[in-house]
């Protein structure tokens, strides 16, 4: 540092100093390696803020739109900004053959999924789970958006090895959501499309032993784990109770909800049989 009180740079040159020194911070809020450890604060633009305390210092996302308040090419994210290409390519030429996107431009979607698995993990510590399941959302549609349309053979399988675990991540969200609202039904039923949709994952990835791999997987272990606790939970009349849930959602067009409880159906029937 020279007397001006600026800092001299191993490149060469000088820079003005200009920082806050967050040791305080750090040392009001210590690391542990057991555990994540997450808080919501208000920013000084007036929204709120979520932040993941790291071994090395905070990390800070955004609460909504894209974790770090970047809004690529005008859009929401890059994966809208994408959508809205192919969208404008298939009008334009009546298919979406032909559509590509570069290995750059793949590169720059895997680094924007790394922003939504970071704020999704931080969002589930927070027990907010509609939050959630907006973030496995959008990092399960840019999975697709890349094997899809990637250049590439590598850029379309790269991203493939983190689908199970966002697929758990996602019907662990639905069904806690679920069960915030007094659904059990409907989060036994979230929890069996979960397996389901990680069985036809390891299916459609190929390979003799896709079946025994997918059985070994953690994933599908939490999840049946989860679904046991979720049936300790129903009430003992609940097919009776599923049954009326299932009537109710046809007669009002809630066909995503009643293919679920349909599913939960099938299996309490199986249980109580």
């Amino acid at each position: 540092m020279d007397s001006q009180g600026t800092l001299a740079s191993p490149f060469g040159g000088v820079g003005a100093v200009s920082y806050i020194d967050l040791q305080a911070v750090l040392k009001d809020w210590p690391y542990d390696a057991e555990q994540i450890s997450v808080r919501k604060v208000l920013g000084v633009d007036g929204t709120v803020k979520i932040q993941m305390r790291v071994e090395l210092g905070v990390l800070q996302m955004e609460s909504q739109g894209r974790p770090d308040g970047a809004h690529p090419h005008g859009q929401e994210s890059l994966l809208e900004y994408h959508r809205k290409r192919l969208g404008k390519y298939e009008e334009r030429n009546g298919t979406t053959l032909g559509f590509a996107l570069s290995p750059q431009e793949c590169q720059a979607l895997q680094t924007e999924t790394s922003l939504y698995y970071r704020r999704f993990v931080a969002l589930f510590v927070l027990e907010e789970y509609d939050a959630v399941f907006h973030d496995t959302g959008h990092s399960l549609a840019l999975f697709d958006l890349c094997r899809d349309y990637a250049l590439e053979r590598d850029d379309r399988t790269c991203l493939e090895p983190y689908r199970s675990y966002v697929l758990m991540m996602d019907a662990r969200a639905r069904a806690h959501h679920a069960l915030s609202e007094g659904q059990p039904a409907s989060a036994l039923a979230h929890i069996n499309r979960g397996i389901m949709n990680l069985r036809l994952h390891f299916e459609q990835s190929g390979g003799p032993d896709a079946v025994d791999a997918f059985e070994a997987g953690d994933e599908v272990k939490i999840l049946r784990e989860f679904g046991k606790e979720i049936l300790e939970r129903m009430p003992e009349n609940s097919v009776i109770v599923t049954r009326k849930a299932l009537r109710a959602a046809v007669e009002e067009e809630r066909f995503e909800e009643a293919a679920r409880l349909r599913d939960a159906l099938k299996d309490l029937e199986r249980l109580e049989s």
